[in-house]
């Protein structure tokens, strides 16, 4: 008999997430919310040990644990590269579960041609998937068209998600990064980390800041370095902010990060407001931002306790959680019910929504192509 929270009322529901990837931690992030602060009971198997994020069950440490945790659920939220075909957690069967009526969710964290890549389809076949299913509010949602939208969310009350209150920064510039790839090498998958790094060096040397560059680090170390920065440095490349931006701004610092007016729409809506937390900037135009900021501490100062109240006033993972809450109730009632919001249509406005920022991105790789903003020019300071 299908589930319905009209037969249970009373009874939570019981979520096991299963991702193959770290994903920034965000699965692991999302099962700690959901137990901390709703009635859902959350569990996350992760196919191994990542070693950089928190953990609750290991699928190749504890088989059996996550087979029956699979077999109790009422609903299997696979994150990114995981379908009813995947393999890698069995004797699990996502695809006779589901044909036994367990309710069955995906949920997107990145482009639809590298999630396709990884799991060895075409981006097609993937688009194709009739699961219902969500995509994070950033740059993944353009792509994913049937996918219901929902953001991505902080544990803002977290000691390590927390300003340092008065304390005074220890170094100025925090960056960290994932991959390697330049700005202009793909269109999504980058933090144009190459290009960031030299910016930094090149603002050093002209001004003595210091700074920190991490990768590959544990998630609880990166937290605790980003802690005692002045100014962070999220995505200046794509157009859209990441997690490392969300954990600047709840930490009450200064965040730059550029988003294009898809990304500020996405924004807008989640947290009610038409005011953007990031200071908007482009990769091209860091060094001067940078420059000024590290000359003005007391607008860092200012800019980050706005930030930190940004994230508890409009961000916040009480409320950013319930629509994580409402999916799982829509699920269980009505599987077609998870469908794209008619407000986050991009056939509508397929121009703005898509064709123009590529457009812009384009531009811009032409122009920074012929234009030498690599080399180690000086910037005047007025």
């Amino acid at each position: 008999m299908p589930h319905s929270l009209m037969e249970t009322p009373k009874d939570p529901i019981r979520v096991v997430h299963f991702s193959v990837t770290p994903l920034a931690g965000a699965p692991i992030r999302l099962v700690q919310t959901l137990n901390r602060l709703t009635k859902v009971e959350a569990r996350l198997i992760d196919l191994t040990r990542f070693g950089i994020y928190d953990h609750d069950v290991v699928f190749d440490e504890t088989p059996q644990e996550a087979l029956r945790l699979a077999k109790q659920a009422d609903i299997l939220h696979l994150h990114n590269y995981i379908d009813l075909d995947c393999q890698q957690f069995a004797p699990i069967d996502f695809k006779k579960l589901f044909a036994d009526n367990k309710r069955i969710i995906r949920h997107f964290h990145s482009t639809s041609d590298w999630i396709a890549e990884q799991m060895g389809s075409s981006e097609e076949e993937l688009l194709a998937c009739s699961l219902p299913s969500l995509v994070i509010a950033q740059y993944p949602e353009r792509f994913f068209r049937k996918s219901l939208v929902i953001p991505n969310l902080i544990p803002h009350s977290h000691p390590l998600y927390t300003p340092l209150g008065e304390q005074e920064p220890e170094f100025d510039i925090f960056f960290s990064h994932t991959k390697t790839a330049g700005a202009f090498e793909r269109r999504w998958d980058t933090k144009a980390a190459p290009e960031m790094i030299r910016i930094i060096e090149q603002v050093a040397t002209q001004t003595g800041c210091s700074y920190k560059i991490i990768t590959g680090k544990p998630l609880s170390e990166v937290l605790q370095v980003k802690q005692k920065a002045r100014i962070v440095i999220d995505d200046l490349a794509t157009g859209s902010y990441h997690l490392t931006g969300l954990e600047g701004l709840t930490q009450g610092k200064p965040v730059l990060s550029f988003l294009d007016e898809r990304c500020l729409h996405l924004l807008r809506h989640f947290s009610g407001l038409d005011h953007c937390p990031f200071i908007n900037v482009r990769l091209e135009d860091a060094r001067q931002v940078l420059i000024y900021l590290l000359d003005h501490p007391d607008v860092c100062r200012k800019i980050g306790r706005a930030s930190r109240n940004w994230i508890l006033s409009y961000w916040n993972e009480e409320k950013l959680i319930q629509f994580y809450v409402q999916a799982y109730e829509k699920l269980l009632e009505d599987p077609d019910a998870i469908k794209r919001q008619e407000k986050f249509n991009i056939a509508d406005n397929d121009f703005f929504n898509w064709v123009l920022p590529d457009l812009i991105f384009k531009a811009r790789k032409h122009h920074y192509q012929r234009q030498d903003f690599r080399d180690d020019e000086r910037i005047p300071l007025d």
